[in-house]
């Protein structure tokens, strides 16, 4: 399936194997993250295949699609373009999941905020927990 994702992101603008990889993070808000591991040798079989074509730009390698891989992407369209709107489906799922779980948090520390009214000790293990959290957050 990768290989379908990779030909159309190609199909949209050539590019490098970084900025490709890149690419297929954001589109998928971050859920998929194909390491070079697995692009660089995806590409190079593309490549072999015919469906690619690799410039040489300095140090880097260019990819763009061949007519022969423009054909196989036409041929494949209706298999490309689920694969495609699946992946962008789950970054959807996972932001509209993330914005519950984030607005869940914010209402519940709003009540224990307001219930614990006065009570410092309660407010300050709350700063504690979410510093905590934010902490955890950004060392993923």
């Amino acid at each position: 399936m990768l290989r379908f994702v990779v030909l159309q992101e190609l199909d949209r603008e050539p590019c490098h194997g970084y900025e490709l990889i890149k690419r297929l993070t954001e589109r998928s808000g971050g859920i998929y993250s194909p390491s070079p591991g697995m692009i660089y040798p995806m590409l190079t079989m593309l490549e072999e295949l015919g469906l690619v074509l690799v410039t040489e730009s300095g140090n880097k390698r260019r990819y763009s699609l061949t007519d022969r891989g423009k054909d196989f992407l036409d041929e494949n369209r209706a298999l490309t373009q689920a694969v495609a709107e699946r992946l962008e489906a789950l970054a959807k799922d996972d932001w509209e999941n993330m914005r519950r779980h984030l607005q869940g948090l914010r209402d519940a520390v709003h009540e224990r905020v307001a219930v614990a009214h006065g009570q410092r000790q309660v407010v300050a293990r709350l700063e504690e927990i979410l510093e905590n959290a934010l902490k955890q957050v950004r060392n993923l």
